[in-house]
């Protein structure tokens, strides 16, 4: 048990909405820029994966080898301000990370097949992590996804033990478990939730046009 309470701080800390609104506008200055590499992974239907791999800043404290592969949210990639802040930090732990860039969600990247990322296909994921255990093969895993990724990883673990192999522990960060429930609740106007589903369905309807 945690010994004390949490107290959130005044005004910003009390509210989900001003820390969203916070963080959009002061993310895009103060967002760390980490320098990485990047992946182009042929799939078997002739789409092209990409991911982007960030090497360790410092030594890990074990003194191990150690990769986070990492899968953002929906739509997301890892040029976002939240993945871009994340994988600093890790850099500074030690840890080297791959990020998985959602088919279709980057802006200068052109599909080569017909097809753009999805919520429950692990065909990506799973290319960048077989990448990683091959060019690594004494690195061990830790599994990171944030919301629709965290689905994703989850999945991609539940799907063969083999997937298993080498993986130290899984993080899910703010997994939504039951879609169609979740549709129901981003219906309602309470706390602004359909104000969230509007950005969310808009942010996908640009996706989907730019490969028109």
């Amino acid at each position: 048990l945690l010994p004390f309470r949490y107290i959130p701080p005044l005004i910003w800390g009390k509210s989900g909405h001003i820390q969203t609104a916070l963080y959009g506008k002061m993310g895009r200055v103060r967002s760390p820029h980490p320098y990485g590499l990047r992946k182009y992974l042929t799939m078997p239907d002739g789409a092209t994966a990409t991911f982007d791999l960030f090497e360790p800043r410092s030594e890990h404290c074990t003194g191990e080898d150690v990769t986070m592969v990492i899968c953002p949210g929906i739509a997301n990639h890892s040029e976002k301000q939240y993945i871009r802040t994340f994988v600093d930090y890790a850099q500074k732990n030690g840890y080297r990370c791959a990020v998985l860039n959602h088919l279709g969600a980057l802006p200068n990247i052109e599909l080569t097949s017909p097809r753009m990322f999805t919520y429950g296909c692990t065909w990506e994921f799973g290319a960048m992590v077989n990448y990683i255990k091959k060019t690594y093969p004494q690195t061990q895993l830790v599994v990171v996804g944030f919301s629709l990724g965290g689905n994703i990883v989850c999945k991609y673990l539940g799907e063969s033990q083999a997937n298993q192999e080498r993986v130290l522990c899984c993080v899910s960060v703010c997994q939504g478990y039951s879609a169609l429930r979740a549709q129901e609740t981003f219906m309602q106007w309470d706390h602004c939730r359909r104000f969230y589903n509007f950005l969310m369905a808009d942010n996908m309807k640009k996706i989907i046009l730019s490969h028109r």
